[in-house]
């Protein structure tokens, strides 16, 4: 065992090692060259490696803000600048939040530099594509260097950029996350489907029965909880969000097997149906549970558990997990995917090239013309074999949007600051410079605006077809 995990350190430590080898040349073929060697593990290929590269270090990113809310971090901060940099928080309650807040910025800063540095690129032939998929010593310092420059910024510009920026663009996010929902809800049901069909084996069948059952289960079991938790007969508001997500679940569910609906999409049905509900009241359920307690006169509670310190605990550890991970699988594919929010053009240009997001071997054309010079003898026949060529899949066209690609993560980045702060609001004391944490319902109607739009929008792809029945779906 010991020999296996020294293999494995080896491996890693030889990847590793490879990636930073030439930090002294992360020109475009470097570039390429070195990412390959970082990937060469998984066998990714340039645009799937830069996209990897991308994810973690949006995870660190995410894990370094949450690990900002802890005491250890402010000890740390304290300690390395030798006691001059001081949050001026009163009593430390909103120093976490501070530093979630500059965190963020830096990151989402990062990613809007190089969005617009990346406009327009059409394919990695255009010099700045090596800026995508390249100079990740330089990246990863600026990134650095700007979550340092983050915490020398006064309090009241960073408070002002979490209010006008933070909160629009975590909303925006949670838009694009129900978009890719729906859309994967549609996906993963036809796939399975056309498995099923064109296989004729059950175990694809009863994968997708599986799915759909559990997901009602789940949802019923939550919504029952919620009401026994959160929804007291005092407690008029938790009960009407309870209610109103179960109406509107119920409503879509029968409308996703309406006879109508069936008629003009054979494919549709409560399979999709069962993730958006389970969606819309987990969403439910996380407002509830994170709403300020109120005890009413009569000494009823309509959130029991904020005081439970084991319960919070817990849900917090599964919730940020379950984030790092979404967050940085739905960005990726929120970015690839940009044609499902009405964009395939590639870097948001007003050129008319469309971005191939399969396409990664050269045209027919470029492949004629490379195969008559080695026959005339003007070329040699192991040009064609260049290793860069081999990893370089977006030489005829990029595969996927660069622009929109960070445009995505500078959303998620807002969405993340918002996330790990729980949409506190802080104010700053008038004259002193300092601020403190307001707990209020944002974040509750943040979660429930959410889940009604999830279920709406779902609906509106069902009974679109027939209300535009001329529009092609």
């Amino acid at each position: 065992m010991a020999g296996i995990i020294a293999s494995i350190g080896a491996s890693i430590a030889t990847n590793f090692a490879c990636c930073v080898a030439d930090l002294k040349h992360p020109s475009s073929s470097t570039g390429r060259q070195t990412l390959s060697c970082c990937f060469s593990m998984c066998g990714a290929r340039n645009s799937s490696a830069s996209r990897i590269g991308y994810a973690v270090m949006f995870v660190l990113t995410s894990l370094l803000a949450y690990a900002s809310t802890s005491d250890w971090f402010e000890d740390t901060i304290d300690k390395w600048s030798f006691g001059y940099l001081k949050l001026q928080c009163p009593h430390g309650s909103c120093y976490g939040t501070l530093s979630v807040y500059r965190i963020c910025l830096a990151n989402s800063t990062l990613h809007a530099i190089l969005a617009a540095s990346l406009y327009n690129v059409t394919s990695s032939r255009d010099w700045r594509a090596n800026i995508q998929n390249g100079y990740w010593a330089v990246k990863t310092a600026l990134w650095f260097g700007l979550i340092v420059l983050c915490f020398f910024i006064p309090n009241s510009i960073i408070l002002g950029w979490a209010i006008s920026f933070a909160s629009v663009g975590a909303f925006l996010f949670i838009l694009v996350q129900i978009v890719l929902l729906i859309d994967f809800a549609y996906t993963i049901s036809e796939v399975l489907l056309e498995w099923w069909e064109a296989t004729e084996e059950r175990k694809f069948l009863v994968v997708l029965i599986g799915l759909t059952f559990t997901a009602f289960l789940v949802s019923l079991i939550a919504t029952g909880l919620m009401y026994a938790w959160f929804g007291p007969a005092p407690c008029h508001m938790n009960q009407f969000f309870i209610t109103f997500n179960l109406v509107l679940c119920v409503i879509v569910t029968l409308i996703s097997i309406a006879p109508a609906v069936q008629e003009v999409n054979p494919k549709s049905g409560i399979a999709q149906a069962s993730m958006v509900v389970l969606y819309a009241t987990y969403l439910i359920a996380t407002s509830v549970s994170s709403a300020p307690d109120q005890v009413l006169e009569d000494g009823t509670r309509c959130n029991p558990l904020v005081d439970n310190e084991g319960t919070r605990t817990t849900g917090i550890m599964l919730g940020a997990l379950f984030t790092f991970c979404s967050l940085a699988f739905t960005t990726t594919r929120a970015a690839v995917q940009s044609n499902v929010m009405g964009g395939a053009a590639v870097g948001g240009g007003g050129g008319e090239v469309n971005a191939p997001l399969l396409s990664s071997q050269p045209s027919a054309g470029r492949n004629m013309h490379l195969n008559d010079a080695v026959e005339a003898g003007a070329i040699r026949p192991s040009s064609l074999s260049d290793p860069d060529d081999e990893m370089d899949d977006e030489a005829d066209g990029v595969s996927y949007s660069y622009t929109f690609f960070h445009i995505i993560f500078m959303l998620a980045s807002y969405y993340l600051a918002e996330l790990i702060t729980n949409w506190e609001v802080l104010t700053l004391d008038d004259g002193t410079g300092q601020s403190e944490v307001e707990k209020g319902w944002s974040a509750v109607w943040v979660k429930v605006v959410s889940s009604w739009i999830v279920i709406l929008l779902y609906g509106w792809t069902l009974v679109a077809p027939i209300v535009l029945p001329d529009r092609d779906w």
